[in-house]
């Protein structure tokens, strides 16, 4: 069927929202954005006031901790003054040895006070720490000085600051250790529980009442402290942001460093706490009745000089120096004190104590001992400390030599001397002549030493010619110059047969000798033959020489270093076992007594350039 004209019309059952729906819709929605930006804010809210509440405590337990610490601490390793150096209800002063090292430094006195950040000073305190002004490692009687600490005491807030002395003069240095203080209370009390300062009222007019400030410790006071407690008022940093909030109100204790100001009070949305600590000194005394301490400067001492100077300082129960009135005894196990007794003076006793350097070195124990009154009775009292006395020498010629060698600090730039006047020479960390001719001395050490040992690694480069020779010298008398010793005497190898290339043959002489001061041969103490078939001696290899001086005894060994040394009557010994040729290969060992020189130098000696020298060794 043909389609007819009539168009089609699509009909639908499908509305839009109407006015009155799209309001309601609207209206809920806008309920439901108040909730959630209510609940968000009062979130937010909530978390703001735990992170200030959780700041405000921490703030406050970090000023506890430290007030706490410097208590506990106060007096540890002090040796001069006392362990509180000033103390009130708002301020406290203490020292203690921090790093441990023995001595007081201007960074181990702990003063902490509370103080406004801003404004003009109006009030103060003074401290007089002893400490070590010049970092000699020792606190001397008058290394002590008088500090003025400025407060500014409004109302609070205020800051916990840390005060520290300066070094060089009588400024200090001031730290803020904590802030948003509202107020500081410090209480004290001595042994039996009283409170202190004596005669301090107290909050129940009772004898061991907590003190009402404001009050401040004596000197005599200070040292009665066994006991401290701490009052700490913080306030949070920020008021609590609820504007509807129940406002925080209150007094604040009366006397306090918080009522200084206009008011005693406080009536605001600040959050605060109140924590409260007791501490007590740990080092009640110095010593239980009283202490001596020793030190001595220089330490080590080092040839040549030979003395140093021993102070005893004297201290009672409490640490304070005792000035007069009583003798010290002094003793010491090497060298000689002088003088042995000697009475305090300024709280202090320095004496001398010298040695003759009887060996090249020694640890003198010196003791000092007195009688302290205690309550009506002597005391005594006793400690005692080494001193060293250093005449060891050591040079491995590794990075060139030392320059107490003769050769090297000889004749003066400014008189004409030059580095290639020197006659000897560091080679691959060996020591040599330059070149080979004239016999030619080294001289090293002090010549106050008298007794001690030396030993030197010694090898030959190539076949000696015969005279040629090398020696270590001991007890060489004063020089500044080479070649210009008094007289000395030595422990050579001289060969005296080294005729052609066949060293297989060639012969040695180990001697002890004489030489005067024109480095001449005077005299022959005593002699061994080195037979190449028992003892050879050969191009390239490490031998070791060594000479000991013993009073008017010398001993002088020479042996190839890998081996063991051989012993000092080795001679005697071989002799007596029947087996000689086979045991003196090890080694040789000469002696002769009746010297005439009791104290000198050391050096080494030699005519060639073929002998180098190595790890030279005094002790």
């Amino acid at each position: 069927m043909p389609l007819t004209g009539k168009k089609k019309i699509l009909k639908t059952d499908q509305n839009g929202f109407t006015l009155i729906e799209l309001i309601i819709g609207s209206l809920v929605s806008l309920v439901l954005l108040g909730v959630v930006a209510g609940v968000f804010q009062s979130q937010t809210g909530i978390f703001t006031r735990e992170l200030n509440q959780g700041a405000m405590e921490a703030n406050g337990r970090s000023v506890v901790d430290f007030l706490s610490r410097g208590v506990q601490n106060a007096g540890y390793n002090i040796n001069r003054g006392t362990r509180f150096l000033a103390a009130s209800d708002h301020f406290i002063s203490q020292a203690f040895d921090e790093n441990d090292d023995g001595v007081i430094q201007n960074n181990e006195i702990f003063t902490y006070a509370v103080s406004n950040t801003t404004g003009a000073s109006n009030a103060n305190f003074t401290i007089s720490p002893f400490f070590d002004f010049n970092d000699n490692g020792r606190v001397e009687q008058d290394e002590t000085r008088d500090y003025l600490i400025e407060l500014t005491l409004q109302n609070p807030p205020f800051n916990l600051y840390l005060f520290t002395p300066n070094q060089a003069d009588n400024s200090s240095l001031r730290n803020t250790a904590a802030r948003n203080i509202d107020n500081l209370v410090i209480r004290y009390y001595d042994k039996n529980n009283n409170a202190l300062p004596v005669g301090v009222v107290t909050d129940n007019g009772e004898v061991d009442g907590k003190p009402i400030p404001p009050y401040t410790l004596s000197r005599t006071e200070l040292n009665q402290v066994r006991k401290v407690e701490f009052e700490v008022m913080v306030r949070s940093k920020d008021e609590d942001a609820n504007e509807n909030k129940i406002k925080n109100n209150g007094v604040y204790l009366a006397g306090s460093v918080a009522v200084g100001g206009e008011t005693g009070s406080y009536n605001d949305r600040f959050h605060r706490i109140t924590l409260n600590a007791v501490s007590s000194p740990r080092n009640l005394t110095t010593a239980g009745f009283g202490k001596v301490s020793l030190s001595a400067s220089p330490d080590t001492i080092t040839c040549p000089a030979s003395e140093t100077t021993v102070t005893a300082d004297v201290v009672d129960s409490e640490g304070v120096s005792i000035h007069d009135g009583f003798l010290v005894r002094f003793n010491s196990s090497d060298g000689v004190i002088n003088p042995e007794t000697a009475n305090i003076n300024g709280g202090e006793v320095p004496v001398t104590l010298t040695y003759d350097w009887s060996s090249a070195s020694a640890t003198a124990t010196v003791s000092a001992s007195t009688e302290v009154n205690i309550d009506g009775k002597l005391i005594s009292v006793f400690n005692a400390i080494p001193v060293t006395f250093d005449g060891t020498f050591l040079d491995d010629f590794d990075i060139g030599p030392k320059p107490s060698w003769s050769d090297v600090e000889s004749t003066p730039l400014s008189e004409g001397f030059r580095l290639s006047d020197r006659l000897w020479e560091v080679e691959n960390g060996k020591y040599r002549l330059k070149s080979s001719g004239e016999s030619q001395i080294n001289l090293n050490g002090c010549t106050q030493l008298k007794n001690y040992e030396i030993v030197v690694n010694v090898q030959k480069t190539d076949n000696h010619n015969t005279d040629d020779f090398f020696s270590l010298i001991a007890r060489s008398q004063n020089t500044d110059l080479p070649g210009e010793s008094l007289g000395y005497y030595s422990a050579e190898v001289v060969c005296f047969a080294c005729e052609g290339t066949d060293s297989t043959g060639h012969r040695y002489l180990f001697r002890l000798v004489e030489r005067n001061s024109q480095n001449q041969l005077t005299n022959i103490l005593n002699s061994i033959n080195l037979e190449p078939a028992e003892f050879p001696f050969t191009t390239g290899v490490d031998y070791s020489l060594k000479v000991s001086v013993l009073g008017d005894t010398l001993l002088a060994k020479f042996w190839k270093s890998s081996e063991p040394e051989p012993a000092d009557d080795a001679v005697e010994e071989l002799e007596e076992s029947g087996d000689a040729f086979e045991e003196e290969a090890n080694g040789r060992t000469i002696t002769f007594s009746g010297i005439e020189f009791t104290q000198g130098n050391f050096g080494l000696s030699t005519n060639t350039n073929i002998n180098i020298f190595d790890n030279v060794k005094l002790k």
